[in-house]
């Protein structure tokens, strides 16, 4: 016989205590089919074990450290993007953050979707070459998706992260040389004015870890350092979620399996392989050749004169050569100078305003030099981004003041190629010089950008 439905055999029709009263009925637990539970994220802000936190992420560098003022959701940015403080213009590395923090970047299997739209990336002051930003920059993402709030002053901070190091698809961190010993000793005055600040430090694998570990436990702090695992970003992260000021050290070097972040990483790394192909087969070759640019052989057969000098030599047998030869006789090509110029056009679903942003890399077309002192002319079509100078052994390369006043402020291209971008409402119908000082000798080349 089966009992009657009451409120002692079913507790849970108990009616919900009123506001202010306890409630000595069980919970109720409700059973998740496997299918239904979903990979574990980085701790929130509301988990007993952690409380929102005022963190500085200090970015160090051979030049001293730089500190990320603020890290914000931008809606009007078509990618993520990093500024140095006060300037409008996207730093070189700007692309590789943009991949980085895309929906299907290496971040996807840390950061929850919401913390994956384009944002913008502050910092204090700016650089321009090298990629151990990529560890501090992808704990602050972390950090920020849990809660904590990034700030720029040491005084207002309860924690400050010192992170350095390049990380992979995995978001581990990559071993190499660093110059740790270095950049701690022009971090000496941020950590020495902050002594009473607790202080996490991610060091990469690398020769000089164990020496930077020593110097760190010889600084003199109240409070020892956590020294953040080196496994990678993730179980860093978690270290940070966990830490309230107390010293740590670093887990076995060994790997976890079955770690959610390589579990995504290989999803990742499927996408991204056949993509990655794509794109490589699609770009033109960066790095211009030692010969110089090439000219096309329409340009060249188009300045084809006869030499007053030289008279040909005609190959042909004595007693064939009494016919003239039809035609002029080409004379040499303008001799080759150490100088490339490139047009920068959006890709085929791009735009110019994602190839600024540094959301999409350029095509990039030689523009061929058709006369002794003048390159051939460019089309304003839609495209048409901007153009691109190489200067080559040594050379230095100056543009006119017409090509300056169409374009935004020059960028340097990850090949040491600066950028021109012409302004969205700019000319597209003008004329300009750029002259090439070599060795001491001054070339001037015009080049137009005209219909």
């Amino acid at each position: 016989m089966t009992p009657p439905l009451t409120k002692r055999n079913h507790p849970h029709l108990l009616p919900p205590p009123r506001k202010g009263e306890e409630s000595g009925a069980p919970t109720e637990v409700i059973n998740r089919k496997p299918h239904d539970e979903r990979p574990e994220r980085s701790p929130k802000p509301d988990s007993p074990d952690m409380t929102p936190r005022h963190i500085l992420v200090v970015v160090p560098t051979t030049g001293g450290p730089i500190l990320i003022k603020s890290l914000r959701p931008r809606a009007g940015l078509p990618a993520s993007a990093a500024f140095a403080d006060g300037d409008y213009r996207p730093l070189p590395w700007s692309g590789d953050y943009a991949r980085l923090t895309a929906a299907e970047g290496p971040l996807a299997g840390l950061v929850p979707a919401a913390g994956l739209s384009p944002h913008e990336l502050r910092l204090t002051r700016s650089f321009d070459t090298g990629r151990s930003w990529e560890a501090p920059v992808c704990l602050a993402h972390a950090l920020l998706a849990m809660g904590h709030r990034l700030v720029a002053d040491p005084s207002e901070a309860e924690l400050i992260v010192w992170a350095t190091g390049a990380v992979d698809l995995d978001l581990r961190l990559i071993p190499g040389d660093y110059a740790l010993l270095d950049k701690l000793e022009r971090s000496r005055d941020l950590l020495d004015g902050a002594a009473g600040t607790a202080l996490a430090v991610l060091l990469p694998p690398g020769g000089e870890r164990a020496e930077a570990e020593r110097v760190l436990t010889g600084i003199g702090r109240p409070t020892p350092p956590i020294l953040l695992p080196q496994t990678g970003i993730a179980d860093a992260a978690a270290r940070l979620g966990r830490s309230s000021g107390e010293p740590g050290t670093s887990p076995p070097e060994a790997p976890r399996p079955g770690s959610r972040v390589l579990r995504s990483a290989l999803l990742v790394a499927l996408g991204l392989g056949a993509a990655g192909a794509a794109i490589l087969a699609a770009m033109p070759e960066r790095t211009p050749s030692n010969d110089g640019p090439v000219a096309t052989p329409d340009a060249t057969a188009a300045k084809m004169v006869p030499s007053p000098e030289k008279p040909p030599q005609d190959p042909r047998p004595a007693a064939t050569a009494q016919a003239p030869a039809a035609g002029p006789i080409p004379e040499q090509a303008p001799p080759e100078l150490p100088l490339l110029v490139e047009e920068l056009h959006a890709r085929a679903g791009s735009s110019c305003r994602r190839v600024l942003f540094g959301a999409d890399s350029p095509e990039r077309r030689p523009i061929p030099r058709e006369a002794p002192e003048r390159l051939r002319a460019s089309r304003p079509e839609p495209r048409l981004c901007g153009l691109a100078f190489v200067g080559r052994s040594g050379a230095r390369v100056t543009v006119g003041p017409e090509l300056r006043a169409a374009a935004v402020a020059p960028v340097a291209l990850p090949d040491g190629a600066q950028a021109y971008f012409l302004r969205e409402n700019g000319p597209r119908n003008f004329v300009y010089r750029v002259q090439v000082l070599v060795d001491g000798r001054e070339t001037s080349l015009a080049h137009a950008i005209a219909p």
